[in-house]
């Protein structure tokens, strides 16, 4: 798998997504499962038979953590009142186990988000319907997504998945800490730590994170992107080039760096993603590593006029293009390959449902009443005034920077996607020195068989 880096100017401001941003009024947790059926109400096709599709999602509380993907489907079935969506919400990791487990016992959800590198597995075993013919077959419907997110899960020309959402990873900063200590939002790397400097001294986080969740680690992608990940990356995997070589090294030598100037909070190891969000909502934090899918919350949060969104420092000493950012297609849904062969009619109303999705409405639910960037085209109006935490979004989604059409992380084997998130950690953590870090990845390469 080659990374195609390229210009993602599908122009959420100008061009694919054409949304403007204005200052005038418009009109109008827990780890274990959390099954949310929502029915639509009685029938009014003259039969009471209805469709049941079982959807797994990656969080416990899909409502509230996930509420654009709760809104859509509550919309389709109130328009479709023969079909009951079970929404089955479990968090990441545990989702994850139980996914392989169901893939071991032919006992796959109709439809699920699933990580790439498992998916990839269970495109091989055949588990994955091809929804190709289902997709470029609507040429309208395939028209509307945004550049590259139909690659998300594409195998020798295939379509297997289509995207839960947009990877925009980054740093979200509360202005009115920077303000009230005399410091601009940092630009570059020795202007974050200034900002870690002042902040320690003041009582205050300098940036919200909790390492329980290894994985929340994204806006500290970006960094790695600044430090040639995908200089080396390719030979890598191939077995012709280590983890532990001087670019990587830098890297990680900035997180020992920020962790021993007390970047993150004291108790970073035993707190997680969610208990690092409410740091930041709490004001107890200046900064909070994670993505343009907290926008709605950020929204509704009383300090939204001072709540910004970037893409991370630059580095003097980094390696290749500094002026990136992190747009790429998360990992997909997908649906159920037994379901395709096996039962057609409700394969049809998964389809159906899928359309509605990424279609003109289920686009509309997304962003205008969740604040959520969109995979797909979208025309419209953001009110600044309203909605400032999301035009700020939108204008950064916007921009011309250079992003990879691959997050780091997906770039990867699905089995070695946890150790990569675990060397990070185990450096933010103190476990790990810079090297060691790296030299355990190398390990684990030999150690899973994958070179």
């Amino acid at each position: 798998m080659k990374l195609n880096v390229k210009r993602i100017l599908a122009g959420l401001l100008a061009g694919a997504l054409a949304l403007s941003v204005t200052g005038c009024a418009s009109s109008g947790e827990s780890s274990s499962d959390a099954s949310n059926t929502v029915s639509a109400g009685s029938s009014t096709s003259g039969t009471d038979e209805k469709t049941t599709i079982v959807f797994a999602e990656h969080v416990a509380d899909v409502q509230n953590q996930a509420p654009q993907v709760w809104g859509v489907i509550q919309s389709y079935m109130k328009d479709h009142p023969n079909v009951v969506i079970d929404v089955q919400g479990t968090a990441a990791d545990e989702h994850e186990t139980k996914m392989k487990l169901a893939a071991q016992s032919d006992s796959l959800p109709d439809l699920f988000y699933v990580k790439v590198g498992n998916g990839l597995e269970m495109v091989k075993a055949g588990q994955l319907a091809d929804l190709t013919d289902d997709i470029l077959g609507d040429e309208e419907f395939a028209a509307g997504f945004l550049d590259n997110m139909l690659d998300v899960l594409k195998v020798d020309g295939k379509i297997y998945g289509l995207p839960c959402e947009l990877q925009c990873n980054g740093v979200w900063y509360n202005k009115r800490l920077f303000d009230q200590f005399g410091l601009e939002i940092p630009e570059t790397y020795e202007d974050l730590m200034h900002c870690c400097q002042v902040f320690n001294e003041n009582g205050i986080i300098p940036m919200a994170r909790g390492t329980t969740d290894a994985w929340s680690c994204w806006a500290l992608l970006n960094d790695f992107c600044r430090f040639g990940y995908y200089d080396h990356i390719d030979n890598i995997l191939a077995g012709t080039e280590n983890w532990n070589n001087p670019d990587y090294l830098k890297f990680y030598q900035k997180l020992e760096e920020m962790t021993e100037a007390n970047m993150w909070p004291e108790n970073v190891s035993s707190i997680g993603y969610w208990e690092a969000t409410e740091l930041f909502l709490g004001e107890k934090a200046a900064m909070f590593d994670s993505g343009v899918w907290d926008t709605k919350k950020f929204e509704q949060s009383d300090f939204a006029e001072d709540i910004y969104f970037g893409w991370g420092p630059t580095y003097t000493d980094g390696v290749g293009n500094q002026e990136i950012s992190m747009k790429p297609a998360s990992h997909p849904y997908v649906v159920s390959g037994k379901l395709q062969k096996e039962d057609p009619e409700k394969y049809a109303a998964v389809i159906d449902f899928l359309k509605y999705y990424y279609g003109t409405e289920g686009t509309r639910i997304i962003v205008e009443e969740n604040q959520s960037v969109p995979v797909t085209k979208y025309t419209g109006t953001v009110d600044s005034a309203e909605y400032p935490v999301f035009s700020r979004v939108m204008e950064k989604v916007g921009d011309d920077l250079l992003s990879p059409a691959t997050a780091p992380n997906m770039y990867l084997p699905g089995e070695f996607e946890a150790t990569f998130f675990e060397s990070i950690s185990g450096v933010l953590n103190g476990i790990y020195s810079p090297e060691e870090a790296l030299t355990f990845l190398d390990d684990q390469m030999k150690a899973m068989g994958l070179v």
